[in-house]
């Protein structure tokens, strides 16, 4: 099975029975496709996003992973000729309605990447930044959210002696986990994060990935991965994607031990990837 030969027309959609939400679905996704100019990069795709459970997206380099991420907060609205169609919606709303506040979508959905990002500034003005873009000035409200959001990113206890420091002294581990605190700073309903840890080392990772446990519940979660492993330990759903197409959702326990594809069973056991 060679990468990067178009065999789409033998994809079959295969829905398992993902974990549900004590809620229901906080984003639904329905024949979701996207180009790049004349480039299709998603074809057709559609899964539920259950309310408060960690969903991974897997799948090989280059298959719409975080492209599909990225179109949930509409950060692929930046890119020139980008062209959708199908639907999103999040909380029954379709995000691409033209009278959404995509400002105010973005604030719902906090965004962590790949490589830390924090900002050229002190510990304490990276969690409170959100708030202040808000216009939020009062100093207790500030300082209330900056220790809420450090002891939820479980980095507290390790830098309530250096708020005052400029973040870019932290370890990577670290800022990763600022940035954390700092996406959940305004309260949003959904972190998403795209490959959290792919520049942290294992200590880090495992750090991250403990976070993402405690995290759970009090937050939907969309993680994009490479490693498998990772996407077994934290997830409660996984989906696997190919060649911009989801092959297979479900329950996390049965894509890695009973997928009902062939090429989702390829790819769980390293055949190819």
């Amino acid at each position: 099975m060679a990468e990067g030969i178009d065999t789409r027309t033998d994809f079959v959609q295969t829905i398992s029975y993902p974990r549900k939400g004590e809620d229901g679905a906080v984003i639904e996704i329905e024949k979701f496709s996207l180009w790049y100019g004349s480039h299709q990069a998603l074809f057709d795709n559609t899964l539920n996003i259950e309310r408060g459970l960690v969903t991974a997206l897997i799948g090989p380099s280059g298959c719409g992973k975080s492209t599909l991420i990225r179109s949930l907060n509409r950060m692929n609205d930046l890119i020139d000729g980008l062209r959708i169609s199908g639907t999103i919606r999040f909380n029954a709303e379709n995000i691409y309605n033209p009278d959404v506040d995509v400002i105010g979508l973005r604030k719902r959905m906090g965004m962590v990447f790949q490589k830390p990002n924090p900002f050229p500034m002190t510990v304490a003005d990276n969690v409170a930044y959100p708030l202040r873009v808000d216009g939020i000035r009062d100093r207790r409200v500030l300082d209330a959210t900056v220790v809420r959001a450090l002891k939820a990113a479980a980095l507290w206890d390790e830098v309530k002696d250096r708020l005052n420091d400029n973040a870019l002294g932290l370890s990577g581990g670290q800022q990763q986990r600022l940035c954390i605190a700092r996406a959940i700073a305004g309260e949003p309903d959904v972190l998403l994060m795209d490959e959290p840890c792919s520049a942290l080392d294992p200590l880090a990772t495992a750090k991250i990935e403990d976070l993402i446990y405690e995290l759970r519940g009090r937050y939907t979660i969309i993680i994009v991965t490479h490693n498998m492993q990772q996407a077994a330990r934290v997830s409660d759903n996984t989906a696997f994607m190919y060649l911009g197409t989801l092959i297979e959702y479900g329950d996390t326990r049965t894509i890695f031990t009973n997928p009902k594809h062939g090429r989702t069973q390829d790819y769980v056991t390293g055949r190819f990837g």
